[in-house]
């Protein structure tokens, strides 16, 4: 929201003070609104884009924008209490135009089977009565790679993830035909880091940078018991920097099919 009103207010001619004023608000307050630090209300909204003259169905879209910000995603009706980590990535990547992805140590989450899923879950010592609820929500995700005007997705996965043999050999074959299958959407790519390359800026771990249509972009790191999102632009040019390192060591998409389906001919073999 606070991108959008900043955008508006660029193309009006109006400086943020302007507005500020005529609210009776401060600059800061109004720097905050345009960051998306400080929430605001329908009424709030609605007297921005009076001021700026905005009128129509873009007026309409925002203050449906507006009343809908605090409603919960489908996630957090179905199943409550979740990490806010995990309710902000949803949400992040449900908003995101393109997502890019390291996945030094397992396949990415997006891409995950559910029995490759329940795995990991099972051997991260997830709660055993928490586990089909996590997998639902991790399979649930994966629409945004799916549906109409779907995001762009850009997978990096290390080699050495392709032989960790993950809930058995046929758990582990089906979870890498999945990902063959997922290769052929023209919204996603999927490169392989080979074992020739064996010391590249994506060793340090698995993170994912997630890009939107008028909002900086995020990174996402997560570990064991701890999750963090990064968006101060020199953090974010570092990893994006990272996966443009990688583009020139990787396979190319076709041969990382190619290597990905002979290692699931080798675990059915």
């Amino acid at each position: 929201m606070g991108a959008e009103l900043r955008q508006l207010r660029s193309q009006s001619g109006y400086k943020q003070e302007d507005v500020a004023r005529r609210l009776g608000l401060s600059k800061a307050t109004m720097s905050r609104i345009e960051n998306g630090t400080k929430a605001v209300t329908e009424a709030d909204v609605s007297a921005i884009l009076a001021i700026l003259g905005v009128t129509g169905e873009d007026r309409g879209r925002l203050l449906k924008i507006t009343r809908e910000q605090d409603q919960p995603g489908w996630w957090e009706t179905r199943i409550p209490g979740l990490p806010k980590q995990l309710t902000g990535l949803l949400e992040f990547e449900r908003d995101a135009c393109r997502i890019s992805c390291l996945g030094m140590v397992l396949i990415p989450g997006l891409l995950q089977t559910g029995d490759y899923a329940r795995a990991v879950m099972h051997g991260s010592g997830v709660n055993a009565a928490d586990i089909d609820a996590r997998v639902a929500i991790r399979i649930g995700r994966q629409e945004i790679l799916t549906k109409p005007n779907a995001v762009r997705f850009h997978a990096f996965i290390d080699a050495r993830v392709l032989r960790r043999v993950v809930g058995g050999q046929g758990v582990m074959a089906e979870q890498l035909r999945h990902v063959v299958k997922m290769t052929k959407r023209r919204n996603i790519t999927i490169q392989v880091i080979p074992d020739e390359v064996a010391t590249h800026p994506g060793l340090e771990g698995s993170f994912v940078l997630l890009e939107f249509p008028k909002a900086r972009s995020i990174v996402h790191l997560e570990q064991r018991r701890l999750g963090a999102f990064l968006d101060e632009p020199t953090d974010v040019a570092d990893y994006a920097n990272v996966l443009d390192t990688l583009q020139q060591v990787t396979l190319s998409p076709a041969e990382s099919a190619k290597l990905i389906a002979a290692r699931a001919d080798e675990l059915e073999g």
